[in-house]
């Protein structure tokens, strides 16, 4: 199911990175990014609280979905997985 864009302004977002730490094993390493969606001429941003600020690219917007619940999306209504890149290191706010 595509979430209708008009539908995500100013609602409780999640973007979930996923960084592949290894295929063949499956792993994965997961980053959050909370906020709310923000959306202007077909882009979808979300900016968490401290004022971070992300636009979801292009090829993830059909991807993104209601929450289903997970304990990993806390209290979003809805989210995106967004692959990243694995020259790019996934930090915490404790790390930074």
């Amino acid at each position: 199911m595509v979430t209708p864009l008009e539908r995500l302004e100013g609602r409780k977002f999640c973007v979930v990175f996923v960084k592949v730490i290894d295929a063949a094993a499956e792993r994965v390493q997961l980053q959050c990014l909370r906020g709310r969606a923000s959306v202007d001429r077909g882009k979808v941003s979300v900016a968490d609280q401290h004022g971070a600020m992300f636009t979801l690219p292009g090829t993830a917007v059909a991807n993104i979905q209601p929450s289903d619940g997970t304990k990993l999306l806390q209290d979003a209504e809805y989210f995106c997985l967004v692959r990243v890149d694995d020259s790019i290191e996934l930090v915490t706010r404790q790390d930074s």
